[in-house]
């Protein structure tokens, strides 16, 4: 076999793993996208994929929510080794009132008063006029508080919120970091630099904020 007849069997050989990767591939997303389909319907709620030339995804709605998973391009070429592309995964009710927060705990040095003027800072940046009066809450479990960072205009309504099964929904999660926020505008959950896509976790994401929801409602914290 001379070496022409041999690279040519091997560039078929290439030829078809890529074929047989590139089938299992839209297998899998062909069947993840019946999954979300069937979930929707299961539920009653509408799902409306999102295909522009700049954005793509796609958008579950119910009566009391939104979720937006969304993957967007700014449409300019990006720079070697980095993307032009930003994904983000949202939900969002029409749920307003004082502010309530809670975030990952990453790590952190305690540097006194410069530490705690620069977690202002940023909590005024992220959140507006919203950050005014919040205060870091010792609420929820041990567990709970090695996790996530809560922080409240008033500490009761964050106490309140948290059920057992809001704590459990949270500490379940394993995705990418969730920051759950209860403004004026409304109760969001976001999670940044992640377009969620797989049905399993879009329903982690949703119960999670049907919890929240409820936990709300049944302990009375003004919506």
């Amino acid at each position: 076999m001379d070496d022409v007849t041999l690279n040519l069997i091997t560039l078929v050989c290439f030829a078809l793993l890529g074929a047989g990767i590139f089938l299992l591939v839209r297998r899998s997303q062909a069947e993840n996208e019946r999954r979300i389909a069937q979930m929707a319907a299961e539920n009653g709620w509408t799902l409306e994929p999102i295909r522009a030339p700049l954005v793509w995804g796609l958008r579950l709605k119910s009566a009391g929510w939104t979720l937006e998973a969304l993957s967007r391009s700014s449409g300019a070429a990006s720079a070697p080794g980095s993307s032009n592309v930003e994904m983000s995964s949202t939900w969002q009710a029409d749920a307003p009132g004082s502010t309530l927060l809670i975030g990952p705990r990453g790590s952190r040095v305690d540097t006194g008063v410069m530490g705690d003027m620069l977690t202002r800072q940023v909590l005024r940046m992220a959140l507006g006029m919203d950050a005014d009066g919040l205060t870091e809450v010792q609420a929820g479990s041990a567990a709970l508080r090695q996790e996530y960072m809560l922080w409240a205009q008033q500490p009761a309504e964050l106490e309140g919120l948290l059920t057992p099964a809001v704590e459990s929904a949270l500490l379940a999660w394993k995705g990418a970091p969730v920051l759950v926020k209860r403004t004026s505008g409304g109760l969001v959950i976001e999670l940044r630099g992640v377009r969620l896509q797989k049905a399993a976790e879009l329903r982690s994401i949703i119960q999670l904020g049907e919890l929240i929801l409820e936990a709300l409602n049944l302990k009375g914290v003004a919506l």
